[in-house]
């Protein structure tokens, strides 16, 4: 029987399904017609044997177009993953932003404890599709976790353990281990200025005039008041900053603080604040929220979002807030191009008295002296370029850091009122007049105020 008069085969645009659809009722098929029909039409793969039956038999449910041939879809590989045996992360719910009185618990290891394990990515599996064609399968990624400071990776159980007892904390790329240093009360005589290079819990007040180093986190249980707190992590206070004045609290990551009064400020990413920041130099490289609170006086910079639920006062107290371009980081900026020129400069000086006592070497006319002068020279000129090298590396951070502006805004959940500054980068806008619910952003070159339900 000429099958193509009775029967159409169509194929999937994968190439995965072959339908076989009725054109005109047979009398009679066999099962070799229809094998070579389909083989006619290069459907060799993942024949359904139980519809070519239904086929021969005149089924009469059949409803067409039937599928008659299924390929098989690749099986890709599972990328590696990390299985943490503890948590290491200090990112709170985005509902619970404002609770800042249970942020204090910090992932601790002891020495030789496992962390972490590493379960390898698999292979896949190939595929095929109706015309018996293979496809191929995506392998799967190893995942990305190197063992960091203080923890070893053992390629026996492929799991990383801890070298000494201390906080555990991860970036992006590996687990740490860092030691860590408590004081069971407020910082006093007996205790004198911190200077530590893990983390540092404190279970009681930084008083005024006291100095607190860690190159971790510090964790303040009681209030940081006119002293100095500087953290390579992130800097968390239970109760809050009264800084007098004088107080500056830095952070590289996070700052997190139940109030800044009087106070400078500086978080190398986001800064939460559970109420109110009052005549405070604030910086957030990231983000600042102070959702509960208010924002009056001073100035308030973030690279990206500030959210508050009131700016400014009844009374009109100035109040500035800067996005994109932080004017601390500006400073920095242009100080640290200054150096660098000077230390270019040096260099180039440097290099022409190599040079010169080189041609000197070469004559065999070096005296003594100039060979003091060389290894001098030698020793100043390494100097000089770790120090370029390491100037450059902070400019190159500051470029990448802030200066963006799309997609930068000021959320106001409560009111903002009247001789509030806001300072869009180059663009500026001065609010004389009080609004409710709103949010500001740059659209165009121009500052835009509008309604949060709009």
């Amino acid at each position: 029987m000429e099958l193509h008069k009775h029967f159409k085969v169509s194929v999937s645009h994968d190439k995965l399904e072959a339908y076989l659809d009725q054109l005109e009722t047979y009398e009679k098929v066999t099962e070799e017609e229809l094998q070579a029909f389909l083989e006619e039409h290069r459907v060799s793969y993942g024949i359904l044997e139980e519809e070519i039956g239904r086929i021969i038999d005149k089924d009469e449910t059949i409803q067409y177009p039937l599928l008659i041939a299924q390929g098989k879809f690749p099986v890709h590989g599972k990328d590696g993953t990390v299985i943490y045996d503890k948590e290491v992360s200090f990112e709170i719910n985005e509902h619970d932003r404002a609770s800042f009185r249970d942020i204090i618990s910090i992932p601790s290891v002891v020495e030789g404890e496992r962390i972490a394990a590493i379960k390898p990515p698999t292979n896949g599996k190939p595929g095929r599709n109706i015309h018996g064609e293979e496809l191929p399968f995506k392998p799967g990624k190893p995942a990305q976790l190197k063992a960091g400071k203080n923890t070893t990776f053992k390629r026996s159980d492929d799991a990383l353990y801890a070298n000494i007892a201390g906080q555990l904390s991860a970036d992006e790329r590996s687990l740490q281990v860092q030691p860590l240093f408590e004081v069971e009360g407020n910082l006093d005589l007996r205790t004198g200025n911190l200077d530590f290079i893990g983390s540092i819990i404190i279970k009681g007040n930084v008083p005024t005039g006291f100095k607190v180093f860690a190159q971790g986190d510090i964790t303040v249980y009681g209030l940081v008041e006119g002293a100095n707190v500087v953290a390579g992590g992130s800097v968390y206070v239970s109760e809050g900053i009264s800084g007098l004045g004088k107080g500056i609290v830095q952070a590289g990551h996070d700052i997190r603080a139940g109030y800044i009064n009087q106070a400078t400020v500086e978080a190398g990413q986001d800064l939460f604040v559970e109420n109110s920041i009052l005549h405070s130099d604030v910086v957030a490289h990231r983000s600042v929220y102070c959702q509960t609170g208010h924002i009056i006086g001073g100035t308030t910079s973030s690279g990206l979002h500030i959210e508050a639920k009131d700016i400014g006062n009844r009374l009109n107290t100035p109040t500035g807030l800067y996005l994109g371009v932080n004017k601390k980081v500006e400073e920095k900026q242009a100080k640290y191009s200054l150096s660098l020129r000077r230390k270019e400069e040096e260099k180039r000086k440097l290099v022409l008295i190599g040079y010169k006592l080189e041609e000197k070497e070469a004559t065999g006319n070096l005296s003594a002296q100039d060979r003091v002068m060389k290894l001098r020279q030698r020793n100043s000129l390494q100097v000089v370029l770790e120090e370029i090298a390491e100037l450059s590396e902070r400019l190159e951070k500051m470029r990448t850091t802030i200066g963006d502006l799309s997609g930068v805004k000021v959320i106001v959940n409560g009111k903002v009122y009247g001789q509030v500054h806001l300072g869009f980068g180059k663009y500026q806008h001065q609010i004389r007049s009080e609004y409710r619910e709103v949010q500001a952003f740059l659209a165009e070159g121009e500052i835009i105020l509008r309604s949060l339900s709009s």
